[in-house]
């Protein structure tokens, strides 16, 4: 307990008054005529005695009453963080803390909680002194607005310039960076966080402990469905194919939600839509099929009903429909010509789909693969270092490629040059004189023929005559493998391309997979797997900066990028890196990028997982965050300054004191009144 007014403890040498009287009292005795003492005898040992114990509790309800006064006077609190009669002399740093991330968007009555923040922020200023030092900041982006006294009036100006974002911010990450910035000299440091701690952190182990923290909840939203994610499960991406898209939804409240309508989008028009009941603190996932609507960049979107929440009820998606692949196939020989030609034929007859170039060229010296997608190379009797160098600028900026393996790799000479594109290890030709090895089927779910349109897959696996042992290296991934465990088909990336790799020919030499009905429908599927561009239009955390790569001939153009609000900003691109970097993605929605006025790609952008609403932190886990720190956990509350000032400087127990000593006066007044069986005799 300490005082606000330790002067009035004074008053206590009051106490000594009443001593004082009842001593005097002891000497002023009245002299009484008996006839007989024989009655003062039979009273020593009740009455006298009687008389005394009752003057002494006299006494001391007269010194109780006059120390819960005094006490009263001296205005006594329980200890708080600042002690009351400190406060007014020393001086003190007020560090505010507004968050403002996605978010505090919320609606609680009809208000956000960054509205409810900001009016809290006001009031609890009024609470500090006029010669308080105050700093204001906001969250997103980590950024001090205002730095002064409290008595500047501008203060509550730069507050209601605090703006909604829809961007995440690491709250104790930037509580420790701007503690750390402001740690002045003031004896005092106080910093208010106003924030609906919607934080996933595990752990605090930086924040300073020079300051006293006060954590505002501004409010927990009650009425609120998110959807936490949103996958493109098709591979292949054609008009004529569905689309498969996977949701998930999560209600994270207690309450039950029933008849909730899930809707998927294609450019603004609904294709499709599921109606569902959600239990509370579940999830749910939805699978939506449907057609693309044209060729080109296809926009869509997952939505819910409007609730407390809007940010997390629609789910943005930007995802290329091919429209034509550049595909270059360099073939050995003649014969590797004329299949690969009926192949591509066959897949499609009317060139609708691909633009083919087919190069003989045993030799790879020179690629010029400026503008091709994708790239067939079958095997090549030599490669030069040029050719290379070549492949590796293509592949690092997204192109696709479709080895078939004859040996080469294995050869020392160029060992080196294709360890350098990561391709696997190979080892030596294996050829079978008698018999062949057979490609089993893959055991995984998701694997590369699992969609393909083949009545009798198993039928179809070709069997393998000789092929050339390949190691696979870490994060290349087997999709075929032959009945020895060796590999027949390996996926891996290269820089932003993606490789498919055969360890064996198209020729009836090697395996019969040109006579099954295998070779074309999974040609197609890889065509398509390497030639679709989806790197420039995979979706980002709002806020991210997103790169777009560009061959070498397109740097020179117009570029411009257009928000989903409609603005649309110039860009120029990075000269060295062939590529656009966008910086300012601060907006939920799809931004289209354009090469001389034209569309040339799109992309999303999500929600941060951190910023979805769910359940908030409680004030058992933020004791644990907040360990070996001087913090309180206040709950906004139309009793918010008296609970803060309680808190601050510790509450009033005043009134106890008034009240103790109107209980001792009336106890006092009932033990002095006068005895009227006494007054009687």
């Amino acid at each position: 307990m300490t005082f606000l007014a330790p002067t009035a403890l004074i008053f206590l040498f009051g106490i000594g008054f009443p001593i004082l009287i009842h001593f005097l009292n002891r000497f002023n005795v009245k002299k009484v005529k008996f006839s007989s003492v024989r009655f003062l005898k039979s009273m020593e040992n009740n009455s006298i005695r009687n008389v005394k114990f009752k003057k002494l509790i006299l006494l001391m309800l007269r010194i109780g009453i006059i120390s819960a006064l005094v006490l009263m006077l001296s205005r006594p609190v329980t200890r708080g963080f600042i002690p009351g009669w400190l406060s007014t002399e020393i001086d003190t740093r007020l560090l505010i803390v507004i968050d403002n991330s996605s978010s505090m968007n919320s609606y609680i009555k009809g208000k956000t909680l960054l509205d409810i923040a900001t009016e809290t922020a006001k009031e609890l200023l009024e609470v500090y002194e006029q010669n308080t030092t105050v700093s204001i900041a906001q969250t997103c982006p980590p950024k001090i607005l205002f730095s002064g006294k409290k008595s500047d009036e501008n203060k509550k100006m730069v507050i209601d310039q605090i703006k909604p974002t829809q961007s995440y911010d690491n709250i104790w990450f930037n509580l420790d960076s701007l503690t750390s910035t402001l740690n002045g000299i003031e004896p005092i440091r106080e910093c208010i966080l106003l924030s609906d701690f919607q934080t996933k952190s595990d752990f605090v182990d930086s924040l300073s402990t020079n300051w006293k923290y006060y954590l505002i909840d501004v409010g927990e939203v009650i009425n609120n469905l998110s959807i936490n994610r949103l996958d493109v499960l098709s591979k292949i991406k054609v008009p004529d194919q569905l689309l498969k898209i996977k949701t998930t939804v999560n209600n994270s409240n207690q309450t039950e939600f029933n008849n909730i309508p899930i809707n998927l989008l294609f450019d603004n028009g609904r294709v499709g839509q599921v109606i569902s009941d959600f239990e509370g603190r579940a999830n749910k996932d939805f699978i939506f099929q449907a057609y693309p609507n044209k060729k080109g960049m296809l926009h869509g979107s997952v939505r819910l009903p409007e609730d407390d929440y809007l940010n997390d009820n629609i789910w943005y998606l930007s995802t290329p429909i091919l429209n034509k692949i550049n595909c270059l196939i360099i073939s050995n020989s003649e014969q590797d010509y004329n299949i690969f030609d009926l192949v591509i034929n066959a897949i499609d007859p009317n060139k609708q789909l691909i633009n083919l170039e087919l190069r003989k060229q045993p030799i790879l010296n020179r690629l010029f693969v400026d503008d091709i997608d994708i790239l067939v190379v079958h095997n090549p009797e030599a490669i030069t270092e040029a050719a290379f160098n070549e492949l590796d600028i293509f592949l690092k900026n997204g192109g696709g490629l479709i080895w078939f393996s004859g040996g080469i790799e294995s050869d020392p000479v160029y060992q080196k040059y294709f360890s350098n594109l990561r391709f696997p290890l190979a080892t030596r030709k294996i050829e079978i004189n008698s018999g062949h090895f057979n490609v089993i089927m893959p055991t995984k779910e998701d694997h590369i023929l699992s969609d393909l349109y083949i009545r009798k897959l198993s039928n179809e696996l070709p069997e393998v005559y000789s092929y050339v042992k390949h190691i696979p290296k870490v994060n290349q991934k087997v999709h075929l493998e032959l009945n020895n465990g060796d590999p027949f088909l390996i996926d891996f990336d290269r820089g932003s391309g993606n490789v498919f790799y055969f360890t064996s020919l198209l020729d009836l030499k090697w395996n019969n997979l040109t006579l099954r009905g295998l070779l074309i429908p999974l040609m197609h599927k890889l065509l398509i797997l390497g030639g679709t561009d989806e790197i420039n239009s995979l979706p980002i955390l709002v806020g991210d900066s997103k790169w777009i790569t560009l061959s070498g001939n397109e740097v020179r153009n117009e570029w411009e990028v257009q928000s989903p609000s409609g603005i649309k900003n110039l860009i120029v691109p990075d000269f060295t890196k062939e590529s656009l970097k966008i910086t300012h993605t601060d907006e939920l929605g799809i931004y289209n990028v354009y090469k001389n006025k034209e569309l040339f790609t799109s992309f999303a952008t999500e929600l941060n997982p951190n910023e979805i609403v769910g359940k908030q932190i409680s004030a058992d886990e933020v004791d644990i965050l907040l360990n070996g720190l001087e913090y309180k956990f206040i709950a906004v509350s139309n009793d918010l300054i008296n609970v803060f000032n309680e808190i601050r400087h510790g509450k009033a127990l005043w009134k106890i004191f008034l009240i103790l000593a109107i209980i001792l006066f009336l106890i006092e007044t009932w033990v002095g009144r006068p005895s009227i069986k006494n007054n009687r005799k």
